[in-house]
């Protein structure tokens, strides 16, 4: 599982064409991720209006909740196309949104109507987000505040895809893997449930990867999060890239009882609405 110089400078397509070559199970996932690929190497038109409620207090709001993105649904549709499904305008936007939110009900029933496995769905419609999350994140990076101490991502309110432990000082930097946004957090300290006795917190790591990756453990939640060191930041591609290319990780924390949350860790509101004003594919 060890990483060189030649792995990170190769060409994204060519890395995807060898993990489905060793996985030949993920072809199809494979696939919606190349079309996605493409996607987001363009120029995608979203205006993110102002929040529509003043926030709370109680927690601390990602910067999409109670937003509207004017989205062109025509551009929408014909990703969707794309990944393999043909549906309408607004059940494109309806898609997009129920992605961005995580809203399994949306999904389900999206794909009751289109009579598609909901599962397959569910993968379909996080790879259609993942350009307008990530144009998103570009717009609202100037407001985002200088310190974010939740675990969530202070944009979209994922859980971050894993942490990058980046430049000689090693900070700790939490990446998600929808939008690509980056924020530091303490070390010593569970990102899911707070633990901070460094007799609860372990790590797992292949013997072959020295320091390179590993994986954090909490014996108190037993969440887990992989953790990859890094000179800079990873763009977003490359991030999506890691993740895919430890999968190894993941399966062992798995046998070993480890866990990642799977729904967002804040209720995410939002709404998606039509301006056919957005740039072509």
């Amino acid at each position: 599982m060890s990483r060189t110089a030649a792995d990170l400078r190769s060409d994204p397509a060519t890395r995807l064409a060898e993990v489905a070559r060793r996985r030949p199970e993920w072809q199809g996932w494979i696939g919606l991720l190349n079309v996605a690929r493409q996607a987001m190497g363009g120029v995608w038109s979203v205006a993110v209006t102002p929040a529509q409620t003043p926030p709370s207090g109680s927690r601390r709001e990602p910067l999409l909740h109670n937003r509207t993105l004017r989205v062109d649904a025509g551009r929408a549709q014909a990703l969707i196309q794309k990944l393999g499904l043909g549906l309408s305008r607004p059940d494109s936007l309806a898609l997009m949104s129920a992605a961005v939110t995580s809203n399994a009900q949306v999904i389900h029933l999206l794909a009751t109507q289109h009579d598609v496995d909901p599962a397959a769905l569910d993968s379909l419609a996080h790879m259609a987000a993942l350009p307008l999350l990530q144009s998103s994140r570009q717009q609202l990076e100037s407001i985002l505040p200088h310190h974010w101490p939740e675990s969530y991502c202070p944009i979209c309110a994922a859980w971050p895809v894993l942490a990058e432990r980046r430049g000689l000082d090693r900070s700790r930097r939490l990446r998600c893997g929808r939008c690509a946004a980056d924020w530091e957090v303490e070390w010593l300290c569970c990102i899911y449930c707070g633990e901070r006795d460094h007799r609860q917190l372990g790590s797992l790591a292949p013997d072959e990867s020295g320091e390179l990756l590993k994986v954090e453990t909490c014996e108190t939640c037993d969440g887990y999060l992989k953790s990859v060191a890094s000179l800079q930041g990873f763009p977003p591609l490359e991030l999506l890239l890691q993740d895919l290319e430890t999968v190894e990780l993941d399966l062992v924390a798995l046998e070993r009882g480890y866990h990642r949350p799977q729904a967002l860790a804040f209720p995410l509101a939002l709404q998606l609405t039509d301006d056919a004003a957005g740039a072509g594919l």
